[in-house]
């Protein structure tokens, strides 16, 4: 079964982490959407480039058989 899984990286350039692969998705529009708040920042300072975060979605392929939550 294909699923949208999406992808959170935090950090930058070679320090850069995957914090979350777990959550997937049926539609690209909803993982996209999910992508777009979590990267969303509130500070009007500086963001430090270890702070810095990066989400998108892949498509992935599961087992049918899947224990996964798919949203």
């Amino acid at each position: 079964m294909h699923v949208f899984a999406l992808m959170v990286y935090l950090g930058y350039g070679e320090g850069r982490t995957l914090i979350s692969e777990g959550m997937y998705f049926m539609k690209i529009d909803v993982c996209n959407r999910v992508a777009s708040e979590m990267v969303k920042r509130y500070s009007s300072h500086g963001i430090h480039l270890d702070d810095r975060v990066v989400a998108y979605c892949v498509i992935k392929d599961l087992p049918i058989d899947s224990k996964a939550t798919i949203y």
